[in-house]
């Protein structure tokens, strides 16, 4: 892998609210598992001491070269190659928590969802708005591509992928056009995949109606699908909880309401709110944090004015009890 030279910067979403709700103290162990481009890892050692161990951890190696070069001089910071879903079986992570932070973490981060680095770069296929490949794999090295998994896919599973991963009303005939376009020979690029979506729902009458983009759902659909990314969320919530200290924190950055919903359901449980049918619990359920600010903190309107892409990002706080243990 060639090393990525000017890497994009990005403006790191609800910064100043992590900030002042995920405080890290003198000395403190950071996890973070979704590091990125690492905007946010370098707002936060800024106001960290020498003391502070920060583990930064991401799947794109083309992030963890970009996130290198920006913060790879910093001493406080590891970086590790791996998910937020299978990171807790590594042995590198097992070996810095024994080393680093055996009592516990004091902070977790999860920045979920797509980046700048894949919407920027039309080489990885993760946008309509330029032409590239049919790829939007987060690790490039691995698995199977986006085109790879459509030729996988019939009219059912691909329509009953974009409506539950894109929410998207208009599933059916969508997937019929794109496995159309395929079997055609004529499904190669983002901008194919674009097309055949267009033949169901017009951009233009979208713009007038100063709606989304209608290619928006299905490339989200795809992209969810083909990286697996909300498979093992609520699983890497509790497993991070797990590894707090007491009063230590959790913080999860969602962008989609499929996102938010995975992240304030695993909180709320982890918290001993139910939310099943019935107006109480059949059994008493286990308490372990509590939330900060239950309804989660969403970005201010000069936020969004400066930084359009924030208008669907909410941050949502766990902190652990005192003297609660997860068996």
């Amino acid at each position: 892998m060639n090393a990525v030279k000017n890497p994009i910067i990005h403006v790191p979403v609800l910064l100043p609210e992590v900030l002042e709700n995920l405080p890290v103290p003198p000395g403190g162990r950071v996890l973070d598992l979704t590091l990125g481009l690492g905007g946010h890892a370098e707002a936060i050692l800024a106001r960290c001491d020498q003391q502070v161990r920060y583990l930064g951890v991401d799947r794109d190696p083309y992030a963890r070269d970009a996130a290198k070069q920006r913060l790879g001089r910093d001493a406080r910071l590891t970086i590790l190659a791996g998910t937020y879903e299978w990171i807790w079986e590594d042995t590198a992570f097992e070996a810095w928590m024994h080393l680093q932070a055996p009592g516990g973490l004091d902070a977790i981060l999860m920045d979920l969802g797509v980046s700048t680095l894949h919407l920027k770069d039309s080489k990885r296929g993760f946008s309509f708005m330029e032409e590239g490949p049919l790829d939007m794999r987060m690790d490039p090295e691995s698995g199977p591509t986006a085109l790879q998994w459509i030729a996988d896919q019939d009219d059912r599973t691909l329509a009953d992928a974009i409506y539950e991963f894109g929410e998207e009303r208009a599933s059916r005939p969508i997937a019929k056009a794109i496995l159309s376009a395929f079997h055609q020979g004529h499904l190669h690029t983002t901008l194919d995949l674009a097309a055949a979506i267009y033949t169901v729902l017009s951009p233009e009458i979208a713009k007038r109606r100063k709606q989304i983009n209608p290619a928006t759902r299905t490339f989200q659909a795809i992209r969810i699908a083909v990286n697996g990314e909300l498979a093992g969320l609520a699983s890497a919530i509790e497993q991070g909880v797990r590894r707090l200290k007491p009063e230590g924190r959790i913080g999860v950055i969602s962008f989609h309401s499929l996102e938010d919903r995975i992240v304030k359901q695993a909180l709320r449980r982890l918290a001993g709110i139910y939310d099943g049918p019935g107006r109480t619990s059949p059994e008493p359920m286990p308490k372990f944090i509590h939330l900060i600010n239950a309804r989660g903190f969403k970005p201010s309107d000069a936020e969004i004015a400066a930084n359009p892409p924030s208008r669907s990002a909410r941050l949502r706080i766990g902190e652990r009890l005192p003297d609660s243990r997860m068996s």
